[in-house]
């Protein structure tokens, strides 16, 4: 049985720059139709169950039938920063906003994608405070507190393709109330009535969509309640919308707290530059140093669109939404051509690798050596230049240079000289299991 395994990676990727990390992705699935559903997340930065679920639709749902339109990051300055707003509350600039305000052009590109013809329904995302009750029970549980909710603007919509708010968030009501974790946590029903003068709510990305004759909700899951326990009210409720509209899909996960727990704390594939260089964001340590890279603007894709690198003084911090993972602290390299041809040993089968692949070993490896290439093993304790042709366990590693927590996982870089100079010609990922 082999005991090694390169890590397949999503065929989707979010390709970015760091000057232009923080515009917001939109992500369409399924079969495009004028029956589109428009999921929106994070509007709001510091409400992570709202992004973290837009999140997981784009990245993990598959979509067999319907079409399905999914922002998952939509005021992402604000996510990195874990700001209701860095410039104010996007949430409130939908009535009006001056062409000087710093969210101008993402107002006005949502504005395009919500009044698209062939959205029919909208469904934005909140985390919102306590727990509404339709009378004064306590402090968490009153008629002023906005979470475990089901939002409307108005009980119904004359012309639009879901005229019946009110019976649909019912349906989306009951079906929540079917799962829950606490019976503290039952959702209700609340109705702003915004047209009748809810000065805030006017303002809103919903009201718009009403004005416009779109069928908008929102669903807001409680602040009282952790990131994936938000998260998975988010899901029930988005699934009873998605149903509404008549779209059907898959999930790779059972939907219940630990599971969407595990989905979002799966590992994300980090890729600099076309895979010259390639991190797992999972379980790193809060500072990697050394980090071969150009002197020229850093250019990333991501598996998921929470992932933004951002330049931090001497290096560049990466972010999964507003969670740090890890701060990059360059070393400066020419890069070269970028290797797709590795060959190495792994616990005595050989195989071939490409740059940015992350190898499974139990015992040991050993990189065949190339006489155009120099091997360096990260951390090994050994004291050749080129640690081509060693045969490496992870007794040989100093575990200070492995990147995750658990110290099992190290690089292993690649340089050819050429025109005097190394160059970076590319890297693997070796984990010990």
């Amino acid at each position: 049985m082999k005991i090694f395994k390169i890590l397949a990676i999503l065929a989707v990727f979010y390709s970015l720059s760091v000057s232009k990390n923080l515009e917001y992705a939109l992500i369409k699935k399924g079969v495009q139709s004028d029956n589109t559903m428009l999921l929106i997340g994070g509007i709001q930065g510091d409400e992570p169950g709202g992004f973290l679920a837009a999140s997981i639709v784009a990245t993990d749902y598959n979509v067999t039938k319907g079409s399905l339109w999914v922002v998952p990051n939509l005021n992402f300055p604000s996510i990195i920063k874990r700001s209701r707003g860095t410039k104010g509350d996007m949430n409130r600039k939908f009535a009006h906003i001056d062409e000087g305000d710093p969210d101008y052009d993402t107002v006005i590109r949502i504005k395009d994608v919500i009044t698209d013809a062939n959205v029919s329904l909208i469904l934005n995302l909140h985390d919102g405070s306590g727990y509404y009750r339709d009378v004064f029970i306590n402090k968490d549980e009153n008629p002023d507190k906005w979470g475990n909710t089901c939002i409307i603007d108005q009980s119904g919509l004359t012309g639009a393709k879901y005229e019946d708010l009110q019976g649909i968030a019912e349906r989306v009501r009951d079906g929540i109330n079917l799962r829950l974790l606490d019976k503290k946590h039952v959702y209700h029903i609340k109705n702003t009535h915004t047209a009748d003068g809810d000065e805030q709510m006017l303002k809103s990305l919903t009201y718009y969509a009403v004005k416009h004759g779109k069928s908008a909700f929102a669903n807001e899951a409680s602040k009282n309640l952790n990131a994936e326990q938000r998260t998975y009210y988010h899901l029930l409720a988005i699934e009873e919308y998605m149903r509404t509209v008549g779209i059907e899909f898959t999930r790779p996960f059972e939907l219940n707290v630990k599971d969407v727990k595990k989905a979002i704390e799966k590992e994300i594939r980090l890729s600099l530059f076309d895979d010259a260089f390639v991190l797992n964001i999972h379980n790193l340590k809060g500072s990697l140093n050394y980090i071969p890279l150009p002197k020229n603007e850093l250019k990333y894709g991501s598996s998921n669109p929470l992932i933004a690198v951002v330049k931090d003084g001497d290096g560049y911090k990466v972010q999964y939404g507003n969670r740090f993972v890890t701060k990059l602290i360059p070393q400066y390299f020419e890069y070269g051509e970028i290797l797709n041809d590795i060959a190495l040993n792994a616990d005595g089968e050989e195989i071939k690798a490409k740059s940015g692949d992350k190898i499974l070993v139990k015992n040991s490896f050993k990189i065949l050596k190339r006489p155009d290439i120099r091997t360096s093993v990260i951390g090994d304790s050994g004291k050749h230049n080129d640690e081509a042709n060693e045969n490496i366990a992870k007794k040989h590693l100093n575990r200070s240079y492995a990147i995750d927590k658990n110290n099992n996982v190290y690089r292993v870089e690649f340089y050819r000289f050429q025109d005097g100079r190394d160059k970076f010609v590319g890297m693997i990922l070796v984990e010990f299991r």
